[in-house]
């Protein structure tokens, strides 16, 4: 995420042999995200994938198979 926060989360939970993966970027009054972003995570081979924002930050999320 190239949004200039200085706090950023990852987390990580497994089940049924796919990994979901969530980023939360702290950082209040971002724009929407990028509609480009998407896209790429998916081409990585995301089985699915989505974005929001909030007021207090981003958050990217990926689900892939392992």
């Amino acid at each position: 995420m190239n949004d200039w926060g200085r706090r950023v989360s990852l987390h990580l939970a497994n089940q049924d042999r796919q990994v979901l993966i969530v980023v939360l970027s702290r950082w209040a009054g971002l724009a929407a995200t990028d509609q480009r972003v998407l896209p790429a995570v998916a081409a990585l081979g995301a089985t699915s994938c989505g974005a929001d924002t909030a007021q207090d930050g981003r958050r990217l999320w990926a689900v892939l198979d392992l």
